[in-house]
């Protein structure tokens, strides 16, 4: 029986020890701070760590609490996993990116992690969590942005900014008459033929920014000689298409014979590009950020021709 407790008393001291030397093994994982906050910026951090028997198991979003989903690349560069939920397990990176916030968290070293945040412009906090295998966690807090204000545009035409012209069809029409008849019709009638335009960027934030402003810009009416010209005319900061109205209302008049006919129009229409510059002031900071981009424009020149079928 004195035998029986002795044994006991040992087995249950290896496993203190055992749960001991885990829980010591577990909280040596020490990162040099649990908490990020950044500006709405974006910008990056480092964290260190005294252990480098340590992995990130996942990345949650504190907005629902669910594994943010991204892409996790080796220490070459070299992609593992495409959409995928975060893990980072040894060298390397993970990346997701939205069209308004974003983040990527490389491990360059063993123990050493970097967190670089993009700019936040949600209009939201964006708060995120890595968990450790260890249990423990890093909060990322990303602060909402103050917004940016308006400063000006300058556009400027670069060598790939040209005028093109190009031909479109127009409304077909088709007759079976007694009798010949004149025939009046609108040349430049039809949904298509119309006078559009919209501002385009390869930049993610172009248009977060002024989006709610309904900004009205001042845009190009002509180009001579590499000069842009200005005639008043205004058209809304955005990607979507803006329709007005082409301003050709004439009619035409065509002599239709006996019998079975048909026409259609032929409409010669003007595709212009160039290049602009936004300057935006950031409400916080009051730096400047620059965004560019191109302006499209599409519209009838005022010439068209009338086909005849057979």
């Amino acid at each position: 029986m004195k035998f029986k407790i002795i044994f006991i008393g040992i087995f249950l001291s290896i496993g203190c020890i055992s749960c001991s030397n885990d829980k010591v093994e577990m909280t040596s994982i020490q990162p040099s701070t649990n908490l990020v906050e950044m500006e709405a910026e974006g910008g990056e951090t480092e964290i260190t760590f005294t252990n480098v028997d340590w992995s990130i198991t996942k990345v949650i979003n504190k907005e629902g609490n669910v594994n943010i989903v991204g892409d996790i690349y080796a220490q070459n560069g070299e992609i593992i996993q495409n959409n995928k939920i975060l893990v980072l397990e040894d060298l390397g990176k993970i990346v997701a990116n939205w069209e308004n916030k974003g983040f990527t968290i490389t491990r360059e070293t063993s123990s050493s992690l970097k967190i670089k945040l993009n700019e936040n412009s949600t209009g939201e906090s964006f708060n995120f969590t890595l968990v450790l295998n260890s249990g423990q966690e890093i909060n990322v807090t990303q602060k909402k942005s103050q917004g940016y204000e308006f400063s000006n545009i300058k556009f400027n035409t670069n060598e790939e900014d040209t005028d093109s012209l190009f031909v479109q069809k127009g409304v077909t029409y088709k007759f079976n008459i007694n009798e010949p008849q004149s025939f009046r019709f609108l040349p430049y009638d039809g949904l298509t033929i119309q006078n559009q335009s919209r501002f385009e960027s390869l930049e993610n934030d172009a248009f977060a920014w002024l989006e709610r402003d309904s900004l009205m810009i001042k845009v190009p009416t002509s180009i001579y000689n590499d000069e842009i010209y200005f005639g008043g005319e205004k058209r809304l900061y955005s990607n979507i298409w803006s329709i007005n109205p082409h301003g050709f209302e004439e009619m035409e008049t065509v002599a239709i014979p006996k019998g079975q006919s048909a026409f259609s129009t032929e409409i010669e229409l003007l595709k212009r590009q160039v290049s602009y510059r936004l300057r935006l002031i950031n409400n916080r900071t009051l730096e400047e950020k620059i965004i560019e981009g191109k302006w499209i424009e599409i519209a009838p020149t005022g010439k068209y021709s009338i086909n005849w079928q057979e």
